[in-house]
């Protein structure tokens, strides 16, 4: 069933973080170091605002939309659409405060009106493309998480052929593809939009068990996102530019590898839970956790080894110095990230130990402005990419001793040996090759490296196969 549900979400876990890589390297050829600095500061308000105001919500719809029948639903209706209504007035008031600050002045019109607009469909978008994953609805998902980052490339790009552009036409290019998806799913979403008094006992229950989440998602924001804004608040917008191409290639490529198995793999978790199937569910979990492995290892081995040859190829000349020390420690702390999102957090929300995971990211936010600053003091950009390294490393150990010691959650060891063989012979391959010096030697060789660790795995699982085949 796993495997069968991660493949229905696969097109929209591939095209929409696929575009989102394309662009970080399409963008270093069009927009300056200060230029492109502006950009992903806008990015990464845009994340905060949603976990500030929206996220909460969501977390709640996805744990509890599955099991509720239609009077559950009907009040969750109710206290969605009041923060549809609210959402479009906090977060214009949350950005002019952003704004204002990260500035120094109050932003003009255009550049107001353009993040407002991105910043609102970006986030109903991510909103809605959890309901809609709480729900089944694989086509709808698809749409949101796919229309927009796909189609604000393409009109970027074409924008950029006949005339100059700069971070506000970027933005204003993301945010009409974003406006579409929402025009496109909204329609079918199953939201009705009922302005009538809510139910208490709901909203209590949804903030009770969605703000600390929300506070989680919001102190875990600030080693993957928030280092950009240290980084502006010591050296500057340029230094920002040329920091995050590193970055944030190396934090999207994991974000992509994991988002290739974690879309479905969750909700048949909480299937089971719903059904009373508590130690089939903790099951679920390992195995669901395997496969992240399972993705995630070979990936990131394969693009910490290939990162030179990437660098030289794709980018722009003005970030190929930072990006070469940059990327591979991105790449490692996204590795780290994503394990802890994607596997030993879930175990807090199964069983709804969400406190938990915000006493954890406070732990961990707290280590990352002391390693993060240290870093920058010492060994400059590079330094903040180690403290935020080390930061991760820490809370990503401390919440796999509670999911396994406390909680119960089995620790897939065979899985994970079987997956670390698999790599190390990729690793191998990947050695004796000679370095690639265009996209078509690079892409030959990443698909001999993955093909590598395929058979090795394939070896490994021979006996699982053969079982599989025979049913």
């Amino acid at each position: 069933m796993l495997i069968r549900q991660t493949l229905q979400y696969l097109p929209a876990q591939l095209l929409g973080p696929l575009a989102q890589l394309a662009a970080v390297v399409l963008w270093t050829h069009w927009l300056a170091p200060a230029a492109f600095g502006t950009f992903t500061l806008a990015m990464a308000t845009q994340e905060v605002v949603y976990l500030l105001l929206l996220s909460s919500w969501s977390y709640y719809l996805l744990r509890f939309l599955p099991s509720a029948d239609r009077r559950s639903r009907d009040r969750m209706d109710v206290i969605e659409s009041w923060l549809f209504v609210a959402n479009v007035l906090l977060q214009a008031l949350v950005l002019v405060l952003l704004m204002r600050q990260i500035q120094g002045h109050w932003p003009d019109r255009t550049l107001f009106g353009t993040l407002l607009a991105f910043t609102f469909t970006r986030s109903y978008c991510s909103h809605l493309a959890e309901r809609t994953r709480a729900a089944g609805a694989v086509v709808r998902y698809t749409i949101l998480q796919t229309l927009g980052p796909v189609g604000g490339l393409l009109i970027g790009v074409l924008w950029a052929r006949v005339a100059q552009i700069g971070p506000v036409q970027v933005l204003a290019a993301y945010a009409i593809a974003q406006a579409l998806s929402l025009l496109l799913v909204l329609p079918g979403s199953g939201l009705r939009l009922r302005l009538e008094a809510w139910h208490g006992a709901t909203f209590s229950h949804a903030l009770r068990y969605g703000l600390p989440l929300a506070a989680s998602g919001l102190l875990a924001w600030v080693p993957g996102n928030g280092i950009r804004f240290v980084v502006e608040h010591q050296l500057g917008l340029a230094a920002v530019g040329v920091f995050s191409v590193g970055w944030t290639l190396g934090q999207r490529a994991c974000s992509f590898a994991a988002a290739l198995v974690t879309a479905a793999a969750f909700p048949l978790v909480l299937r089971l839970e719903a059904d009373g199937q508590h130690a089939q569910a903790l099951r679920q979990l390992a195995a669901n956790g395997a496969l992240l492995c399972g993705v995630l290892l070979p990936a990131v081995t394969g693009l910490v080894m290939l990162s030179p040859a990437l660098t030289h190829i794709a980018i722009s000349q003005a970030y190929v110095a930072a990006t070469l020390t940059i990327l591979p420690l991105a790449a490692l702390a996204g590795l780290v990230k994503n394990l802890r999102s994607h596997f030993a957090n879930q175990a807090f929300l199964l069983a709804q130990r969400t406190g938990w995971t915000l006493a954890l990211d406070v732990i961990e936010t707290l280590l990352f402005l002391i390693a993060v600053a240290a870093g920058l003091h010492v060994l400059g950009l590079a330094g903040a990419a180690w403290g935020a390294l080390l930061a991760v490393s820490v809370g990503a150990l401390l919440a796999f001793g509670l999911a396994i010691f406390r909680l119960g959650m089995p620790f897939p060891g065979r899985h994970l040996l079987r997956i670390a063989m698999a790599t190390a012979v990729m690793a191998g391959a990947l050695a004796a090759l000679p370095a690639p010096s265009s996209w078509l030697a690079l892409i030959g060789i990443a698909a001999l490296g993955g093909l590598a660790y395929l058979g090795a795995l394939a070896l490994l699982y021979r006996k699982q196969l053969d079982a599989l085949r025979a049913r």
